[in-house]
């Protein structure tokens, strides 16, 4: 379990450094990532729109329940993320429920890969 947490953070850690070289190491070849306002996109789809998208200031896993089923992993929670969309503009903070699921490398079965993420959108509460 705290491995799995463990690549999440450096996963969220790289996206935040720009260091995408390391992220792609991180993320299965057959990535399948589906962002919360709905855009899919494989591995090289995400580290393209990474390379020229948005500036992420913050992201964080809060209250992450983790699954292990043999070579296979189930992390949910809630992804909270601080990012600058446009440089011209100011910081916003999006959150949504995140389901990923981490598979085992194909070399020696330890090194966990991102195979897929599937966020939704929080909705925001009700004006008081």
């Amino acid at each position: 379990m705290n491995a799995l947490l463990a690549c999440e953070r450096a996963r969220a850690d790289a996206v935040m450094a720009g260091d995408l070289d390391w992220l792609a190491g991180l993320l299965a070849d057959d990535l399948v990532y589906v962002h919360a306002p709905g855009q899919r996109h494989d591995k090289a789809q995400l580290l393209a729109y990474l390379r020229a998208g948005p500036r992420f200031l913050a992201i964080d896993l809060l209250n992450p329940s983790v699954q292990v089923m043999s070579d296979c992993a189930l992390v949910v929670g809630e992804l909270e993320m601080r990012l600058l969309r446009n440089p011209n503009e100011e910081p916003v903070t999006v959150r949504s429920w995140v389901s990923e699921v981490w598979v085992r490398g194909s070399r020696d079965h330890t090194e966990w890969k991102l195979r897929l993420l599937q966020s939704t959108r929080r909705q925001s509460p009700p004006a008081a």
